[in-house]
C-alpha cells in the first residue's frame, strides 16, 4: 500500500528551503577558509558600490544606534557592514547551517556582540511586536509566503520603522532564461515576484512603493558600462511604463 505524504506544503517548503541553504552554507567552513572580511567597509561605504544597495541606502539614512533586521540573513554578511556602521543586528534564516555560520562570521570580523542570529521562518519571525528601526534583505521575498510575510513584517516594524527589499522580478527575458536552465541553483517553491504582488503589502504599511531597476544593465557595481545603460533603462521605462514588469531588480520600500 503506497504511502500518502500528510505533511502540509508549507513545512514541505522549510524543509526543502533549509536543506538547500545548509548546503551552500557548509561549504563557507570548511577547514582553512576564512570567515574574517578582507576589507573594512561599512554600511554607507559597501552600499554605496551597487546601484540597487545604494538605493536602500538613500531610502534608510544612517542606521547608527538602530536595530536593524537582516531578513533571511544567509550567512549573515550583510549584517557586518550594519554593524560597522554601528547598528545592532539581528538576523534569521530558516537554514540552521546558515545561522551557525553567520554567527561563526560575527565572531570572526570582531562583531559578536552586535550581531545576533537564529532560525525561524518568514511567516512566523521569533522577534517581539514594534522592535526594529529597519528590516533588509536581499532575494529574500520572493522565497516567503507572501500571503504571510507582508504582515509579520509590519509586526516586528516599528512604527515610522522603513523596510527595504532588493529582489528578483520574473520576466526579465535573460533571467527567465536562466532560471529555466539551471533549475538545481533554486529551491523548488522559490517564486520570483511580479508588480502584482504589491496587493500584499498595502494593508500593512502607511506608504508602499515597487521600483523596478536594470532591463539592459545587468552589472551589479557602478562603472562605465552600467553609466551608459542605466540611464537608458530609466529612458525606457519612462517612455514604455509597462516594461516595469520585464526588468531584473524589483526595490520594495516599505513605512509602517
Amino acid at each position: 500500500m503506497q504511502k500518502t505524504n500528510n505533511k502540509p506544503p508549507e513545512e514541505e517548503r522549510y524543509r526543502d528551503e533549509a536543506e538547500f541553504f545548509d548546503r551552500e552554507a557548509a561549504e563557507l567552513i570548511e577547514p582553512g577558509r576564512s570567515l574574517k572580511f578582507a576589507n573594512q567597509l561599512d554600511y554607507e561605504q559597501y552600499f554605496s558600490l551597487y546601484r540597487t544597495y545604494d538605493i536602500v541606502k538613500h531610502f534608510f539614512g544612517s542606521v547608527k544606534d538602530r536595530k536593524v533586521l537582516d531578513y533571511a540573513c544567509g550567512s549573515g554578511w550583510v549584517s557586518i557592514y550594519f554593524a560597522r556602521s554601528g547598528a545592532e543586528c539581528y538576523g534569521f534564516d530558516i537554514s540552521p547551517k546558515s545561522v551557525e555560520v553567520a554567527n561563526k562570521m560575527a565572531a570572526a570580523n570582531g562583531l559578536g556582540e552586535r550581531c545576533h542570529f537564529r532560525v525561524c521562518s518568514a511567516e512566523n519571525l521569533d522577534f517581539p511586536d514594534n522592535t526594529f528601526d529597519f528590516i533588509f534583505g536581499n532575494a529574500a521575498l520572493h522565497h516567503t509566503d507572501l500571503n504571510k510575510s507582508p504582515a509579520e513584517i509590519a509586526r516586528v516594524l516599528k512604527p515610522g520603522g522603513k523596510a527595504g527589499f532588493i529582489d528578483d522580478l520574473r520576466y526579465h527575458p535573460a533571467m527567465w532564461l536562466y532560471r529555466k536552465i539551471t533549475t538545481d541553483k533554486h529551491t523548488r517553491y522559490e517564486k520570483p515576484m511580479v508588480q502584482g504582488d504589491i496587493k500584499h503589502f498595502l494593508p500593512y504599511f502607511s506608504s508602499v512603493r515597487f521600483e523596478a531597476y536594470d532591463f539592459l544593465n545587468l552589472l551589479p557595481k557602478w562603472g562605465l558600462l552600467s553609466s551608459i545603460l542605466r540611464p537608458v533603462d530609466t529612458a525606457l521605462l519612462k517612455a514604455l511604463p509597462f516594461m516595469k514588469h520585464f526588468y531584473r531588480h524589483l526595490i520594495v520600500k516599505l513605512v509602517k
